[in-house]
């Protein structure tokens, strides 16, 4: 059975981070933010996530949502219903995933910011990649 893990950095320290990380044994990383950049935990910009795990780190931008969407919630001009049906809309028309192998997706950990998946894109990225391939297992660390 593949595996997807998703994680969300805040609160974490970036050494609790690795090990949360290896852990669990997690092969790569995807960051699959709008923006990789973060002036408030600077650990957590994607250059520095890129120099820290060398090989595990990727950046997926097919699985960002846009930043109208995710300002348009920031903001609170559309609700959370509406950002999962217009990132859901997203993921139909972009098919990240028809061009990637399912044996790919075994112990990829899709990072975030947000501290809990619930509301966030990370859980509805890792839903839709287990509707495209049998037998995925998601956990949230």
């Amino acid at each position: 059975m593949t595996k997807i893990f998703t994680i969300g950095f805040s609160g974490k320290t970036p050494d609790n981070f690795i090990d949360v990380l290896n852990a669990v044994r997690i092969r790569t990383v995807w960051d699959i933010r709008q923006w990789r950049t973060s002036t408030y935990a600077p650990f957590y910009s994607g250059g520095n996530l890129a120099t820290t795990l060398g090989a595990r780190y990727e950046y997926h931008p097919e699985f960002a949502p846009t930043a109208e969407i995710l300002t348009g919630y920031q903001d609170g001009r559309i609700t959370w219903a509406d950002y999962e049906r217009m990132y859901h809309d997203l993921l139909a028309a972009r098919r990240p995933t028809a061009r990637i192998a399912s044996t790919e997706f075994d112990r990829i950990c899709l990072l975030c910011t947000e501290k809990s998946a619930l509301k966030c894109h990370r859980r509805l990225a890792a839903e839709y990649i287990a509707t495209q391939f049998p037998d995925v297992e998601i956990v949230h660390l």
